[in-house]
């Protein structure tokens, strides 16, 4: 655990005030406790205490090695990196006393914990955040707040509940007259119709996206609204058309430098080369990706790239690597809780298992991807780990009803969502039993 000096040290890094750091200096009972809970927040989502909990503010904090290494050297704030500046930046303004410059540091916060997948924090200052809007009357900001809460919503599969975070912020946005909002909120609501299986209901709110992003002259924004057209036509087995947009896409967000965005893109593109059975492409499109999530600190980012390289290298017959990838993956995403990537990821860990000919313990985690694809509410997961699991069965001839009623189940969801190639594909598997 860290010692009283080492917290009191490290601290002083995200409060920016000189009498508040006299407080701390003190003795912590000085300062008032929500203070000392943002503070010690601030420090987890900079990645220098352990996640543990809030119990105890004097000695139940662990220090990561970077926080060891900082209240060792305590080194001058301008020697960070200039992302970790922001963020410290951003802290001391919430814990300012201007209410504008406490809503400043709270977006920033909350665009900065989204981007790291740091949800809890992310959704406490979303309330926050509302809150200070609602007594001055900000639409803005309540916009702003309702939004990247259903981008959190998004993260756990609780699209019901992001669907509606959306639709309220995307009422104000229009309200406001701002066509921005309004064009990055309906991608969004695309993205949510996308895995629940509307793809009709996707392709009109990208559509709708990519038409008001090209009004504004946003050629990012436009390139976004494209690129997840591209899934959807992968979705319905349009593959040509999901490359070539894909691909446009990946190329703007590289020559323009956001590598984030292409990061995203290239994840898409991976996926979509696997399905050609294009591996070593698709590998070297997600060993990138994750390169560039490493630098980044996009853990969101990251753990998909994981879970799709996993599965590329457990087809390409490379065990090892497959298991490595994946088990960092289900690290990021048990925190979150997202029942969709884990899905994935036990998917993996069947087909590695099923190379290994270890037969029971591969359809263990089969039944596993398929029970969390279920619970997730993403329609295309589900389909393909009940295909991964009834073509297991059928390679090994273990149990060829089973595997006929999941070729079946897997046939009906594609069809539903309007993935008739995979379908079609699907049904010439269940020909062939």
């Amino acid at each position: 655990m860290a010692n009283r000096n080492e917290i009191e040290t490290i601290i002083f890094y995200v409060i920016g005030d000189a009498n508040r750091q006299l407080f701390v200096k003190s003795g912590f009972e000085s300062v008032p406790e929500n203070k000392r809970v943002a503070a010690l927040r601030g420090l987890q989502d900079l990645g220098w205490i352990g996640h543990g909990g809030f119990a105890d503010f004097g000695e139940s904090y662990s220090l990561t090695k970077e926080g060891r290494r900082i209240a060792s050297e305590r080194p001058e704030t301008k020697d960070f990196d200039p992302k970790v500046r922001e963020h410290i930046e951003a802290l001391r303004l919430v814990d300012g006393e201007s209410n504008g410059g406490r809503k400043d540091g709270l977006k920033k916060l909350i665009a900065i914990e989204c981007e790291h997948g740091n949800w809890d924090s992310a959704l406490i200052n979303c309330f926050e955040l509302r809150k200070l809007a609602g007594k001055s009357k900000d639409s803005e900001s309540t916009a702003f707040s309702l939004f990247h809460q259903g981008q959190v919503e998004v993260s756990q599969n609780k699209w019901d509940e992001a669907l509606e975070s959306y639709l309220d912020a995307i009422e104000m946005y229009m309200e406001l007259g701002d066509r921005k909002g309004v064009a990055v909120t309906n991608k969004a609501l695309g993205v949510i119709y996308g895995n629940k299986g509307d793809h009709s209901s996707a392709i009109r709110c990208f559509e709708s996206s990519l038409t008001m992003a090209r009004a504004i002259n946003d050629t990012a924004l436009a390139a976004k609204a494209e690129a997840n057209l591209a899934i959807i036509f992968d979705l319905e087995g349009k593959f040509d058309e999901s490359e070539k947009a894909s691909k446009g896409a990946y190329e703007y967000f590289l020559q323009s430098g956001d590598t984030s965005s292409a990061s995203r893109i290239a994840i898409n593109l991976g996926v979509l080369y696997i399905s050609k059975e294009r591996f070593q492409e698709a590998d070297e499109l997600f060993e990138k990706t994750i390169d560039n999530s490493r630098s980044l600190e996009n853990r969101e980012v990251l753990g998909i790239a994981l879970v799709d390289a996993g599965y590329c290298r457990a087809r390409m017959g490379d065990a090892s690597r497959s298991l490595a990838l994946t088990d960092e993956a289900v690290g990021i995403f048990k925190e979150s809780h997202n029942m969709n990537m884990l899905a994935l990821a036990y998917r993996n860990y069947g087909t590695i298992e099923l190379r290994n000919m270890n037969l029971h313990t591969a359809f263990d985690w089969y039944e596993k991807s398929v029970r969390a694809a279920k619970a997730s509410g993403v329609e295309d997961t589900f389909a393909a780990c009940c295909y991964e699991y009834g073509m297991g069965l059928i390679s090994t001839l273990t149990d060829l009803r089973l595997a006929k009623r999941l070729l079946k189940k897997s046939s009906s969801v594609y069809m539903n969502i309007g993935n008739s190639e995979r379908s079609r594909a699907v049904n010439s598997k269940l020909a062939a039993i």
